[in-house]
C-alpha cells in the first residue's frame, strides 16, 4: 500500500523533484501549484501527509492554509509539513521564527533544504507516514547510492 501525498509548491521544478522522488518509493503524488488548488483537492480526495512550500504566497500565506487544515475536523490528523527550497535570504533569518509560528499552528515538521537531498527528505518524512503505506523505503531496495 502506497501513502497518498499532497505536495503544493509554487515552482514547477520543486513541485516534480520532490514528486519524483516519493513516487521512485511508491507513494502515490497529487501536485497543487496554489493554495486554492489544494484546498479544492483536499475537499475531494483524503490524504496521509500535506507537503507545502513555506515561501508560498498566493491568496494567503502558508500559515492561513494550515490554520485552515487543522481547523477541518476531517484533515486536522493528517500530518502538515513545511518545507523550505532555497530560502531568500530573508527567510533565512526568519527560519527560526517560521519555524516556531508552524510548529504552534500545528505543522508536524517544518524542512530546510537549501540544496534537495532525496534521501534526507524522505527520511525527514517517514516517522510521518503509517509504517504500512510506506512502500518498500524501509526495506531499502528502492534508494540506490543514497540518491532518490
Amino acid at each position: 500500500m502506497t501513502a497518498k501525498i499532497l505536495v503544493t509548491m509554487g515552482h514547477e521544478d520543486d513541485r516534480n523533484v520532490i514528486a519524483e522522488c516519493l513516487e521512485r518509493v511508491a507513494h502515490e503524488v497529487t501536485k497543487a501549484d496554489t493554495f486554492h488548488n489544494a484546498m479544492e483537492i483536499l475537499r475531494s480526495k483524503d490524504f496521509d501527509l500535506i507537503l507545502c512550500d513555506v515561501h508560498l504566497q498566493n491568496g494567503g500565506s502558508v500559515f492561513d492554509f494550515l490554520r485552515w487544515v487543522k481547523g477541518d475536523p476531517h484533515l486536522v490528523s493528517t500530518p502538515f509539513v513545511c518545507y523550505s527550497a532555497e530560502p531568500p535570504e530573508v527567510g533565512k533569518y526568519l527560519a527560526d521564527g517560521v519555524r516556531t509560528a508552524a510548529r504552534a499552528l500545528g505543522a508536524a515538521r517544518y524542512i530546510i533544504m537549501p540544496t534537495f537531498d532525496g534521501a534526507a527528505l524522505l527520511h525527514e518524512l517517514e516517522w510521518l507516514i503509517p509504517e504500512q503505506k510506506t512502500g518498500s523505503y524501509y526495506n531499502g531496495s528502492m534508494v540506490s547510492n543514497g540518491h532518490v
